[in-house]
């Protein structure tokens, strides 16, 4: 197997990373695809922008969501997606357990949910 970029066993060095990135494209929107999601479910869970992820000339903000009646005595599940880019189905399928399932869990536990964790990697279907 051959990779287009450097030499097999040898680490990549400036130059081979900057190849790499330079053949990065976007191939789908997280503005469209995920945020606009998230947004829209904003009148059912409380949305928190917990950090920003900035790469190059792009910039991400990172959107968690929870249980809107959170009860500290109760036990805590936390949801996430999109650890890896190419794994669109826990992204859509995080979004896709908020509006279809969620709140059938209120008053039994607090949910947490990050629904895309590495939206750069997401529009590239990138593995990181």
């Amino acid at each position: 197997m051959s990779y287009p970029i450097g030499i097999p066993g040898t680490p990549w060095g400036a130059a081979e990373v900057a190849q790499w990135r330079a053949a990065q494209g976007r191939r789908r929107s997280y503005a469209d695809e995920v945020e606009s999601r998230i947004l829209a479910l904003a009148s059912r869970f409380d949305v928190q922008e917990y950090g920003q992820i900035a790469y190059g000339n792009e910039h991400y903000r990172l959107y968690a969501l929870r249980s809107r009646a959170w009860n500290d005595a109760l036990p805590v599940a936390l949801v996430t997606g999109g650890v890896h880019g190419y794994e669109t189905s826990g992204v859509h399928g995080a979004l896709q357990f908020l509006d279809r399932h969620a709140e059938t869990y209120a008053g039994k536990v607090n949910l947490l949910v990050a629904p895309c964790v590495s939206p750069w990697a997401y529009e590239r279907i990138h593995r990181w």
